[in-house]
């Protein structure tokens, strides 16, 4: 049942190139995460509001703390970098850059919550940059002169944040149970403190007139981006973290970048080349690769 939330998960987190797509060339990049957080924190009290305030009076200051923490990288960061990556590059590149997060989930899963790191990891690593490199351009074609880093830098820090906070989920609820702290609430709780630092942030940017012209389909990608890919994709992503190990975490993160370029190329008509294609398939074998651990879940 873990895996099924897990995919479930990362299948709707995929689609948040897609909608980030449709808001970033309206609004800056701060108010863009503050508003879709406005929406995720509005449907997380909207269904569970008194199981909110009652589970806040019982958490730890521990707990807290990495709440917190997941706001930070998980929601805050991670919208930003995201956003700002996709000023320079399409949607369908960067939903393959997003291939990285496997990698770095497994070697955060090492460092961070000691688990086993077998050489199928190492090599899965390894595979999943070169896979990177190739979607980026670097292909025997590739000069340094049409070579532009900037966005595939931004992109990898959002893969780098998605991946801290997917290990913070499973460090959190290896002594929480589902009782305790309810996915569904935890949600909210990342979502409200992730709102909060973006709201001053926001502010400085006077986003007034970019916000009243806002086109319908901006506004529908929030609510999608707020309370789908945010709440419910984090419910069920803190749900299959407390059944599975880090490193089954890292290996189902891996439908992240699969899903996010068959959104982009199915929805946004955009194509991807032959290189790319290349680099995708890299991704994925290891994927596989990192996902057969002898002691994963």
């Amino acid at each position: 049942m873990g895996r099924l939330y897990l995919t479930v998960a990362f299948i709707l987190a995929g689609s948040s190139v897609i909608a980030a797509s449709f808001i970033s060339a309206y609004l800056p990049t701060f108010t863009t995460t503050f508003l879709s957080l406005v929406f995720a924190s509005l449907t997380a009290v909207l269904f569970c509001g008194k199981n909110m305030y009652d589970t806040a009076k019982c958490l730890s200051r521990k707990t807290w703390t990495v709440i917190l923490l997941q706001a930070i990288f998980g929601s805050f960061l991670f919208r930003v970098f995201l956003t700002t990556g996709l000023q320079y590059i399409g949607a369908a590149e960067a939903g393959i850059i997003t291939g990285a997060t496997p990698a770095i989930t497994a070697l955060l899963t090492w460092i961070m919550l000691h688990e086993y790191l077998s050489l199928h990891t190492v090599i899965g690593i390894l595979i999943t940059f070169a896979g990177v490199l190739l979607v980026q351009g670097f292909s025997f074609e590739t000069t340094l002169e049409n070579f532009q880093p900037i966005g595939a830098i931004y992109v990898l820090c959002a893969a780098a944040c998605e991946s801290l906070f997917t290990t913070f989920s499973r460090k959190i609820h290896m002594g929480i149970n589902d009782e305790t702290l309810p996915p569904l609430v935890h949600a909210g709780f990342v979502s409200i403190c992730a709102m909060v630092l973006c709201l001053i942030p926001a502010l400085l940017e006077h986003p007034w007139a970019a916000i009243a012209a806002l086109p319908i389909s901006g506004w529908i990608a929030f609510v999608w981006y707020g309370s789908i890919v945010t709440i419910v994709a984090f419910a069920f992503m803190f749900a299959g973290a407390k059944r599975c190990s880090g490193y089954t975490i890292a290996a189902f993160s891996g439908i992240i970048p699969i899903s996010s370029t068959l959104f982009s190329v199915t929805i946004l008509k955009e194509s991807i080349s032959m290189y790319q294609d290349a680099g995708c398939v890299l991704v994925v074998f290891a994927t596989l690769i990192i996902s057969y651990q002898k002691k994963a879940a």
